[in-house]
């Protein structure tokens, strides 16, 4: 995985689809369990360096999927209860 900052990761993603962005966080979930359940220590991981990073990077990755799912999902809650309003009226 090559590494982007975090916010250009979001950039990146912004556009997918909600069902797409709920894909790329289930991929990042999948690689953090993935270098967690290899053994490797923490010490291993901090000596090695590249492997603290990139679940580090991965981690900050989660969390810009996970913001924008929030968005994505009050936009699609926020759309039909305003179209539900509008019915009744």
């Amino acid at each position: 995985m090559t590494m982007i900052s975090p916010e250009s990761y979001a950039d990146d993603i912004k556009d997918l689809p909600y069902e797409k962005l709920v894909d790329k966080r289930n991929e990042l979930i999948e690689e953090l369990h993935q270098i967690e359940k290899s053994g490797t220590s923490y010490d291993k991981m901090h000596d090695e360096g590249y492997t603290d990073v990139i679940y580090q990077m991965t981690n900050h990755y989660l969390v810009e999927v996970t913001k924008l799912l929030n968005e994505k999902y009050n936009q699609i809650v926020w759309s039909r209860d305003n179209y539900k309003r509008n019915e009744l009226i």
